[in-house]
């Protein structure tokens, strides 16, 4: 097949999507699929969780298009490096914010088994809690109480404190719980941002540096 009938973006788009296949492979299976992490932005669509990161990459896109030659190809591929140290970074960031404000809590029915979806896995349904020294007074001295007797942790604590019992806000202002959930989807925002940027700023100068030597 003769690629060249299709224009010249023709042989970047093969290879960003090939990039791509393999970036994604690595990303769900270390964060799972964006759809997993959209209920950090409450009542959203899964697209306007990175829409405003789709924007940016766009415009970016369009202005290598426009500026990259033979003569400075060396400096996009400066720029394709940092991207990807950066997307690695903000990868590590939003995995660090997960594990430190992400908690699985188990659905469970009337007679207290597990739920389970049809391939048999427990339900659970994930929560954004905070940092204890964030904890609101009254829950911040029941917990010390109920430590006073044996050790508990916050998760543990928050399965029996409030009505109904593992809600976040209870133990926590919705205002800190909201910042929270903000920089969750702002990192993911940047995961998505970087990731496409490399990849097609990889492509890009791949076909810029091929053609400078035809």
């Amino acid at each position: 097949m003769d690629t060249a009938q299709y224009g010249p973006f023709a042989n970047i788009v093969a290879l960003a999507g090939a990039l791509v296949a393999v970036f994604s492979v690595l990303l769900l299976k270390m964060l799972g699929g964006l759809k997993r992490w959209t209920w950090l932005a409450s009542d959203s669509p899964p697209f306007l969780v990175t829409a405003g990161a789709r924007v940016l990459a766009v415009a970016i896109m369009a202005a290598t298009y426009v500026t990259i030659t033979p003569a400075n190809y060396r400096w996009f591929v400066a720029a394709a490096v940092v991207s990807g140290v950066l997307g690695f970074l903000s990868v590590s960031r939003f995995d660090r914010l997960r594990k430190l404000h992400v908690v699985p809590i188990p659905l469970v029915s009337q007679d207290g088994s597990p739920l389970r979806d049809k391939k048999g896995a427990a339900q659970v349904n994930n929560v954004v809690i905070a940092s204890e020294d964030t904890l609101r007074p009254e829950a911040a001295a029941a917990l010390k109480e109920a430590r006073q007797s044996r050790g508990l942790s916050v998760r543990q604590f928050m399965a029996g404190y409030g009505n109904p019992v593992n809600d976040p806000e209870a133990l926590w202002d919705r205002g800190i719980l909201a910042d929270i959930s903000n920089r969750l989807t702002i990192s993911l925002m940047y995961v998505v941002l970087l990731a496409v940027l490399t990849v097609f700023l990889a492509a890009f100068v791949i076909e810029v540096a091929n053609r400078g030597r035809a």
